[in-house]
């Protein structure tokens, strides 16, 4: 079963014309396999994965900006984390 759409508005420039956009590269790939929802401003062009209500922001054409920089550490900081946590889980509840 499908999670409902939630309404977006982007943070850059507020506006709600806020689309789902295709996947580009490796990165938003892997984002959207763990839940992350690639979306794409109409008015700014800004494109942002979004988890729940947190945005972070995606580079455009695969070319990673550096104020982009952190936040693409922090996406792989998650990841690399919740790997983690799932072969804990996984090599101890195996029993």
């Amino acid at each position: 079963m499908n999670a409902p759409c939630l309404p977006r508005n982007c943070p850059k420039c507020g506006s709600s014309r806020v689309h789902r956009s295709r996947r580009r590269g490796a990165l938003d790939v892997l984002l959207s396999h763990f839940g992350g929802e690639i979306r794409r401003c109409h008015d700014c062009r800004s494109r942002r994965c979004w988890f729940g209500t947190a945005a972070f922001p995606l580079a455009k054409d695969g070319v990673p900006e550096e104020s982009r920089t952190g936040s693409l550490v922090l996406c792989t900081g998650f990841l690399v984390c919740l790997a983690l946590v799932w072969w804990t889980v996984k090599r101890f509840a195996g029993g």
